[in-house]
């Protein structure tokens, strides 16, 4: 098991391309606050979708809280930039279309909160 992936820890420093073309790190979107990671196949699918329009009204909640919200899709930077501005979502969706760190994160998510 990894020890920069626990509950409680900061982010890795996986880096993908944002919605607005920027490469940046989970560690650096998290900063010192807690932040919640949504893994996503994409804007293509309708529960994705819903859930994206649902996390709207969340991160409000969240943003007086002080806490960080972000998205990673497997949808290409033009698709991923369309699913976040038809949810109406102002929080950093992430891009990645190789799936590049999607498995990896799952499987360790998935152990992390079966585990705790």
């Amino acid at each position: 098991m990894r020890a920069d992936i626990v509950a409680g820890a900061a982010f890795p420093d996986y880096e993908l391309t944002d919605h607005t073309g920027a490469r940046r790190k989970l560690s650096e979107l998290q900063g010192p606050d807690p932040m919640i990671l949504v893994l996503s196949r994409g804007g293509f699918c309708p529960r994705d979708q819903r859930q994206a329009e649902g996390l709207v009204q969340l991160y409000r909640e969240m943003e007086v809280g002080y806490s960080r919200l972000v998205t990673i899709s497997t949808d290409n930077m033009l698709a991923t930039n369309d699913y976040r501005s038809g949810a109406g979502a102002h929080w950093t969706f992430l891009s990645d279309p190789a799936r590049k760190d999607h498995p990896f994160l799952i499987k360790r998510f998935f152990q992390i909160f079966i585990r705790s």
